[in-house]
């Protein structure tokens, strides 16, 4: 059972909200609860059962150890609430990020679906000049030549590579 944000008591109030996506959980116990000027009227055991099997209930949900969203705030609000987020509930986010991306769930670059020979192959050819810095870099010559041919072929129009 959770204490109160004040003192070390039980907590009998709790007090959830989520405002423009940010949670925030106000735990009170009786005496604190009062002075907040909350009305506290007599406790009824059916409540205290049902809030130990919530509880139980939420220690099971898988929660972000940074922000403390879950997956149903995701699904509702359809933000994450940080970075960690992503690693938290990555099994869970594949299956909307494929939805979003037509079925990619990693990132491919951007352009349109549509795309015509003459993008296909400028992409190509900054993927290739890419390549052919590092072969230099790494003083791989012979690859860093058969680049260099392959870049002129495309600047020339004879021969357009698609993956």
């Amino acid at each position: 059972m959770s204490t109160c944000d004040f003192c070390d008591q039980p907590a009998i109030f709790h007090d959830v909200r989520i405002v423009n996506g940010v949670h925030t959980t106000k735990n009170l116990c009786q005496e604190h609860a009062i002075a907040e000027g909350i009305q506290i009227g007599p406790l009824d055991l059916s409540m205290v059962v049902n809030l130990q099997i919530d509880e139980q209930a939420e220690q099971n949900i898988l929660r972000c150890s940074d922000c403390g969203m879950t997956i149903a705030q995701y699904k509702e609000t359809r933000l994450l609430g940080c970075p960690t987020c992503y690693e938290t509930f990555a099994e869970q986010l594949k299956h909307f990020i494929a939805q979003v991306q037509d079925n990619h769930s990693l990132h491919i670059g951007r352009s349109p679906s549509s795309e015509g020979t003459d993008i296909g192959r400028h992409l190509e050819v900054r993927r290739l000049l890419k390549q052919l810095d590092n072969a230099v870099t790494q003083e791989d010559y012979e690859n860093a030549a058969h680049l260099r041919d392959r870049i002129r072929e495309l600047h020339d129009g004879s021969d357009v590579h698609d993956n």
